[in-house]
């Protein structure tokens, strides 16, 4: 992977239109929007058409291809005009068509692919819908608003991960924007070169900070306010976590989603779970000074109709909300989180249940797709930001200071600072980094883009070789040997895995596809012995494992010999 860009910032000002318009100028001149204009373009049929043979893929990908082009079309003709017009000036001025504004509901359309194949995932549907569920479901970011004795000096600080499928793309490009609109509150977004968003990561004057995060549900829509409209309208019209509430209840919501809302000035934070039929409001319990919010409905009325296409997928969300709140529970009892104690829980590599245990794959905090990671302290106008490759909160971080009242213009760091733009940045320290998780970025930016087994096979040995005692690394590793068809060579994977693993889930994984490998080897006796112990197995999800163990038992072992799906970021496999 590259070398990421220096952090550009631009200021901006006037109407939407002309702040777009603006934009999309200044970064003509300054670069870097290409990769990413390419890259949401081509994300939805490169994503769901998979691993399949190159002609297969060539085929699905062509008619997803067309099929989201219509329906992105028709989420833009929903757009409210000025957010629409803004869009269309940004593409216009990057020397794009217009019409390319239409991508920017890409992440819309995937919630919504996963909650139709979910609807149709029955009778002759059930094997390409599953094949959509489990290539176009992305689980993974994690928010924390921690506020009075939880953080160090009392004020609001609001940290998250945003685990995007763009690693070499959003992480590469780090931009930051400052917004100065005719009419409305001034505010300001952290996005990438490319992407005129106020969607993943947006603040403003009155305080506020609001983080968008993942949800799939069977309630969704191919019109109504988008993700990317419903964060920036927040941004700019809301002063108070009532006011964002009621914007998000103006108009029905396109798709599904969590909105992790903080109030500097309310000194808490609420989430906002959303589908196309409803909008509910989770707040903190009666004596907590801190909110999570990762990818799950914690409201049981939106509990109804939630998609989990299997148990992998409420454990991968589950185990980091777990693990953040006992990390601030932690901090806590030491005085209160900092800026840094913040940032180190986004970089957090633990299981909560498997202390001690260092894992770069599955349902950790800091996944290797972490293209975003910042910590915002919103009454002191500051945040600090993670600028390296993905995962980037592990490299170097910065702060950036900013003043509401500035000159409009662009700086990238580096070259001088314009004047009066009204923006600081000072280094702010570096995470220590290992080898391995470059190697098993690397390894997840190739299954999003050429999906070449045998090149992820060789970053994950790589990573291995630096971190010979993660499990999941070793499962992943299992996988990819059954895809070469190294009957053996997987055997002794599941064997090193199952050696450091103590999580229920992930050690039935090792063991369920560990004597698949056996029998695929004809090592019958490996492949019973590992079945028997599976069978004892209690905890979470275990159950449906048991179930395909016990399927397992009475078949030949020429039944293991194919080539498994493999959904690195949720840690799962199956057989297509």
């Amino acid at each position: 992977m590259s070398t990421p860009r220096p952090l550009w910032i631009v200021r901006l000002a006037g109407t939407e239109e002309d702040m777009g318009r603006h934009h999309g100028a200044l970064l003509a001149t300054a670069g870097g929007a290409d990769h990413v204009l390419d890259h949401y373009r081509d994300m939805p049929a490169r994503l769901v058409a998979g691993d399949r043979a190159p002609v297969a893929r060539a085929v699905a990908g062509a008619a997803l291809r067309g099929v989201s082009e219509l329906l992105l079309t028709r989420l833009a003709a929903d757009r409210p005009p000025e957010l629409r017009a803004r869009s269309r000036a940004f593409m216009a001025s990057l020397g794009r068509p217009p019409a390319w504004a239409r991508y920017l509901g890409v992440m819309d359309l995937f919630q919504n692919f996963v909650g139709t194949a979910a609807r149709w995932g029955v009778g002759p549907f059930a094997r390409p819908a599953r094949a959509v569920l489990d290539a176009a479901a992305h689980p993974a970011c994690s928010t924390v608003m921690a506020w009075g004795g939880a953080t160090d000096d009392g004020a609001v600080h609001h940290a998250r991960n945003f685990d995007f499928p763009g690693i070499g793309v959003w992480d590469l490009s780090p931009a930051l924007v400052l917004c100065a609109p005719a009419r409305g509150l001034r505010y300001g977004f952290v996005t990438t070169r490319g992407a005129d968003t106020a969607v993943v990561t947006a603040w403003n004057e009155a305080g506020l900070v609001i983080t968008s995060h993942t949800r799939f549900h069977t309630s969704i829509a191919f019109r109504g306010a988008s993700v990317v409209d419903l964060v920036h309208e927040i941004a700019r019209r809301a002063e108070t976590l009532a006011d964002a509430e009621r914007v998000a209840r103006e108009r029905p919501a396109a798709s599904s989603w969590g909105l992790a809302v903080s109030s500097a000035r309310e000194r808490r934070g609420v989430v906002l779970e959303i589908h196309a039929g409803a909008v509910a409001v989770v707040r903190p319990a009666a004596a907590a000074e801190h909110v999570v919010c990762c990818n799950r409905y914690r409201d049981p009325s939106m509990q109804d109709g939630e998609v989990a296409a299997s148990p992998a997928w409420p454990l991968h969300s589950d185990r980091r909300e777990r693990r953040l709140h006992a990390l601030v529970a932690a901090a806590r009892a030491r005085g209160g989180a900092g800026w840094r104690d913040l940032a180190a829980m986004l970089t957090d590599r633990e299981d909560p249940d498997a202390p001690g245990v260092v894992r770069h794959l599955g349902a950790v905090v800091a996944q290797p797709c972490q293209v975003q990671c910042i910590v915002v302290a919103a009454d002191a106008r500051t945040l600090w930001l993670g600028t390296g490759a993905a995962p980037v909160g592990e490299g170097r971080w910065q702060r950036v200071r900013w003043d509401w009242d500035g000159a409009t213009g662009a700086w990238e760091l580096g070259a001088p600072p314009p004047p009066g733009l009204g923006v600081t940045v000072d280094d702010a320290g570096e995470v220590a980094r290992s080898p391995a998780s470059d190697a098993v970025a690397q390894a997840l930016a190739i299954e999003q883009t050429s999906h070449d087994a045998a090149a992820i096979a060789v970053e994950l040995d790589r990573a291995i070789a630096h971190a010979p005692a993660d499990p999941s690394l070793r499962l992943a590793r299992l996988w990819h040997e059954l895809r070469g068809e190294r009957w053996a060579a997987a055997r002794e994977h599941a064997r090193a895995g199952l050696g450091h693993e103590v999580v229920p889930y992930r050690r039935a994984q090792l063991l369920l596809w560990g004597a698949r490998a056996a029998a695929a080897a004809d090592d019958d006796v490996q492949a019973r012995t590992w079945r028997d112990e599976l069978a004892t197995l209690t905890g979470d999800g275990v159950a449906h494992l048991q179930a395909y163990g016990r399927r397992d038992a009475g078949r030949p072992g020429r039944a293991f010999r194919r080539r498994p799906a493999v959904h690195l970021t949720l840690l799962e496999a199956s057989y297509a």
